[in-house]
């Protein structure tokens, strides 16, 4: 299994940032890129080679990564002029068709499960996987009956969902990237066939997802990140924080472990009802218990978890 990054776009609704960096190397938080996460991401499911399709400005992607960083190896395809996902997705199959690939759009960030997004895949019957998310309205949404209003709901998700730019496809599929199509972009060309040909299902998962596609959404990833720090298990938040006293959130993906540091007069409440264990002291604690963290304790999460820690 290999990671494959579709980087090639000209990002101009991000100018002038854009000018002098490709979209994927923005910063979301300081010395942390949209692709530094990215790539975090496929160093925590364990793969260890990374495809990176890039276009305009793709030599400062290469500047930045070069060819490992000890942990994954990185290879590169950048076209001279911009010839679409189809023709980017076609190189690299000619190169490399011997193993599966997780494609991913390089303007998005999620905390998407990998783990059981892959595995919910590989266990599937179809070549082709779609992780969609729910569609979020960009208005707000006035509820009626009749003349009066009812309600206001500020921005509410919708019963829709859209293709959130993150695929797994096996093998056996490759082979539809090779037909002859008049368009460029695999959306309006290998997408429908496999469509017709029944080969592609969707991966649902309720979580955060942006797509970074204007000054707007770069602000709220980079808000989303301030304070923020992504771990392997999921990440851990400052939500608030006042001289000696703050609240942190901790999220854990599912079938991960985190450990929580201990800080003087630190608390955590204990949510084994919603799937939450402290490991190893379980038949210590109640569900719904405030505990105080006099040493690190390992938490973990059978379904996607926050838990809030206070230290005051």
């Amino acid at each position: 299994m290999i990671g494959v990054i579709l980087a090639g776009g000209y990002g101009k609704r991000l100018k002038p940032i854009t000018d002098e960096i490709p979209k994927t190397l923005i910063n979301i938080k300081e010395n942390y890129t949209i692709m530094d996460r990215q790539i975090y991401d496929f160093k925590n499911i364990g793969v260890e080679e990374i495809y990176i399709l890039s276009g305009y400005l793709g030599h400062k992607i290469e500047e930045r990564y070069g060819e490992t960083d000890g942990e994954v190896r990185f290879h590169y395809f950048c076209e001279e002029k911009p010839l679409g996902t189809l023709f980017s997705i076609r190189n690299l199959l000619e190169h490399r068709s011997d193993e599966d690939i997780i494609l991913r759009n390089g303007d998005t960030v999620t905390d998407l499960n990998i783990d059981r997004f892959v595995e919910f895949a590989q266990n599937s019957k179809y070549g082709m996987t779609m992780f969609v998310t729910r569609m979020k309205s960009p208005y707000g949404i006035v509820e009626t009956f009749g003349d009066e209003v009812l309600s206001f709901k500020e921005k509410p998700y919708l019963d829709y969902y859209i293709n959130a730019g993150f695929y797994f496809l096996r093998r056996p599929v490759f082979k539809y990237f090779f037909d002859d199509y008049f368009d460029k972009d695999v959306e309006t060309t290998v997408f429908p066939k496999l469509v017709a040909a029944k080969e592609v299902c969707v991966y649902r998962e309720d979580t955060m997802w942006m797509g970074i596609d204007s000054e707007k959404d770069l602000e709220m990833v980079r808000e989303e990140y301030s304070n923020r720090t992504d771990t392997p298990s999921g990440y851990i938040k400052t939500l608030y924080s006042h001289g000696k006293s703050s609240i942190v959130e901790y999220f854990i993906k599912s079938g991960k472990s985190q450990k929580i540091p201990s800080g003087k007069n630190s608390v955590a409440r204990v949510l084994r009802g919603n799937g939450l264990m402290v490991s190893g002291s379980n038949s210590k604690y109640k569900e719904n218990q405030i505990i105080p963290l006099s040493s690190e304790l390992e938490f973990r999460a059978f379904e996607n978890t926050i838990i809030d820690v206070t230290a005051t």
